[in-house]
């Protein structure tokens, strides 16, 4: 099948992507000509997905590990990237997430043990929040240098409505409240910052922590009685990188099959 080549010769960083939704979105934005820099914390998963999309999509792609949880390796995952793209800093896509463990998922506020307290809530805001604040940080004096932009940030359903999980919550409504500042200050450079929030998306990450009744009672929330699929994450990523969505900035799409009432 071909393939309107929307990103051709266009450069982006997207973090998180060996894997699930991230993967996704670098495997979307890699087949339309992007060039993508892979990052997670695991080399060889980084080295395999980058040279599996170089060769499926003839584009240049780069493999570096990075915890995006660490200032210091964000900088100096941003210097290599500096170096790699000649300065030309596209798009960047911050979706790495902090693994989602089951006890402070299902655990309520009132009942997390005080030991736990600044382990659950601010282990998750580290990365999720505070890794696309040093990311975002990074990639904005590139930007600003070539006089434009796009920054994705990946949220969640649970940041507009509430739902479980307070820790996860929590960090990603403050990506929500990132982006909408970014936009409105960096607009003037030509820098446009959105976000996606997600319903249930049909990963290993979230799938294979749930029995099949639980499954079946998460499809039946949206209206469309399914969960959703990476692919058509990267599809909803790739139209807010892109030009084709040239006017929009400070905006959230939802791509949650209908769960929020409209």
């Amino acid at each position: 099948m071909g393939y309107y080549r929307s990103m051709d010769g266009k450069y982006a960083v997207v973090t998180g992507s060996t894997r699930g939704i991230g993967r996704s979105i670098a495997e979307t934005l890699a087949r339309h000509g992007c060039n993508v820099v892979i990052t997670s914390r695991n080399a060889g998963e980084c080295r395999e997905t980058a040279s599996r999309l170089a060769e499926e999509n003839g584009v240049a792609t780069l493999g570096l590990t990075c915890d995006v949880s660490s200032q210091t390796e964000v900088s100096s995952l941003f210097g290599h990237v500096a170096s790699w793209c000649a300065g030309q800093m596209d798009v960047l896509v911050c979706n790495a997430g902090y693994p989602l463990q089951e006890e402070p998922w299902k655990t309520p506020l009132h009942e997390t043990p005080q030991d736990k307290l600044d382990g659950w809530y601010l282990g998750v805001f580290r990365t999720d929040a505070m890794g696309s604040v040093y990311c975002t940080r990074e990639a904005l004096p590139l930007m600003i240098a070539r006089g434009r932009g796009s920054i994705l940030y990946v949220s969640s359903i649970s940041a507009l409505t509430g739902f479980q999980g307070a820790p996860y919550t929590v960090a990603k409504a403050g990506i929500l409240g990132l982006m909408k500042d970014v936009a409105k200050e960096y607009g003037r450079y030509n820098i446009r910052a959105n976000a996606l929030a997600l319903g249930n998306i049909r990963t290993p990450a979230t799938w294979d922590l749930l029995d099949a009744e639980t499954r079946e009672l998460f499809a039946q929330q949206a209206a469309l009685r399914r969960w959703g699929s990476p692919e058509e994450v990267g599809n909803a990523a790739l139209f807010l990188a892109s030009d084709d969505s040239g006017f929009i900035t400070g905006h959230t799409l939802v791509v949650d099959g209908g769960m929020i009432g409209w």
